[in-house]
């Protein structure tokens, strides 16, 4: 009896001993031989290409394989061209270049591509606000060049019948026939690039096409790229007039902005002033002008700011001071109209300060020329922003 549970125990771990020998293969299968231990490799043919699998992205030309600038493609294929390579092209080789069919520019019936993109900048359906991806079904409409995602158009068009444009209302298009596909992810095949005609010939882009000299003869670059190569480009040539004009020891502002005010300043003659730089404003209307005790603060701003002009010399701040209203009387202003004149009665007594600003502003002529944007009837008008 003793002897009975241990004798059970062992009968137990021999049946699992077998099971697990059982899931152990003395032997590899022909897929492993093949695949892990150097087994006999399919020959070159059909699977070859599966293997050199190559497909053109959606908003890349056909031609170059750069991103496009001014997208199009033909009614009857959707591969999407720059505009600017295809024209030379088809002119040179008198061909399609995916299909290779004898064609000219008649022929092809381009159709203007619009796509549009979201903040990020990035290419989207405007309709579903989905952004395009590699397994996006992405189709056009060939009356409007309008791209959108298949889905949005079989939803509301198609299946609805209504063959209108989804944001142009006013333009129809004849159903299937008008729907281009751009890119379907179940045909992948379509868009291989050792299938497109000009690639198998090895064709290359006419010669004769246009490169900007300042982006260093490449053909295609990004926005940020353009501008860079074009900043370098023009400092290139500034360099290069500055060495012509003075030599690399030619004395002078290193900056061309400087350079200008400079010549600006020594252009205009200086106004002659008194010596304790007061003088006064009008003929007996008690008011003068002094220089106050700070600078106009236009070369700070200059510093700062990309919008100002460049500015190399302080100037002092003409103050106005008027003698009249004496303390603790009232200001009087007139306020000229297309409607007519309107007298202000202003409280310096009560609010000096604000109404000497006031005041200061209407001498600058700020006021002037401006609108009164909003007007209540019977209540009030206002007025006196310069940007309206």
């Amino acid at each position: 009896r003793d002897l009975a549970p241990e004798t059970e125990s062992a009968g137990e771990d021999h049946t699992m001993g077998n099971k697990q020998r059982g899931k152990d293969r003395a032997y590899i299968t022909r897929t492993e031989w093949n695949n892990e231990w150097g087994g006999c490799k399919k020959k070159l043919g059909a699977h070859a290409a599966n293997a050199k699998f190559k497909s053109l992205p959606f908003f890349c030309c056909g031609l170059s394989l750069q991103p496009f600038e001014d997208p199009c493609c033909t009614k009857t294929n959707g591969t999407v061209y720059d505009i600017t390579n295809l024209v030379p092209y088809v002119q040179k080789h008198k061909c399609h270049p995916s299909t290779g069919v004898p064609c000219t520019l008649k022929d092809l019936d381009l159709v203007k591509l619009h796509f549009h993109k979201n903040l990020s900048g990035d290419y989207w359906c405007p309709v579903l606000n989905k952004v395009f991806t590699a397994s996006t079904h992405i189709v056009a409409i060939a009356t409007t060049g309008n791209v959108y995602s298949y889905e949005a158009v079989n939803e509301l068009n198609l299946k609805a019948k209504n063959y209108r444009d989804l944001l142009d209302e006013t333009k129809t298009f004849a159903g299937k026939k008008d729907v281009i596909t751009i890119q379907n992810p179940n045909d992948l095949q379509s868009r291989q690039l050792e299938n497109f005609h000009c690639l198998e010939q090895n064709h290359d882009l006419p010669s004769s096409s246009k490169t900007d000299p300042a982006e260093g003869g490449i053909r295609v670059v990004s926005e940020d790229s353009r501008r860079i190569l074009q900043h370098i480009g023009a400092g290139a040539a500034k360099r290069k007039t500055s060495g012509v004009l003075g030599g690399s020891k030619a004395a002078g502002p290193k900056s061309s902005a400087l350079a200008e005010s400079s010549q600006i300043q020594t252009g205009v003659p200086k106004k002659a002033t008194s010596g304790l730089g007061v003088k006064t404003a009008g003929d007996g209307d008690g008011r003068l002008e002094a220089r106050g005790r700070s600078t106009t603060g236009a070369v700070s701003r200059s510093f700062t700011s990309t919008s100002m002009s460049v500015q190399t010399k302080s100037e002092m701040e003409k103050v106005t001071r008027d003698l009249r209203p004496a303390k603790g009387k009232k200001g009087y202003v007139r306020l000229v109209t297309s409607l007519g004149d309107l007298n202000l009665e202003l409280h310096c007594d009560i609010c000096p300060r604000t109404c000497e600003n006031f005041l200061t502003l209407c001498e600058r002529g700020y006021y002037d020329k401006t609108i009164f944007h909003r007007s209540i009837p019977r209540f009030m008008v206002q007025g006196g922003d310069p940007t309206g």
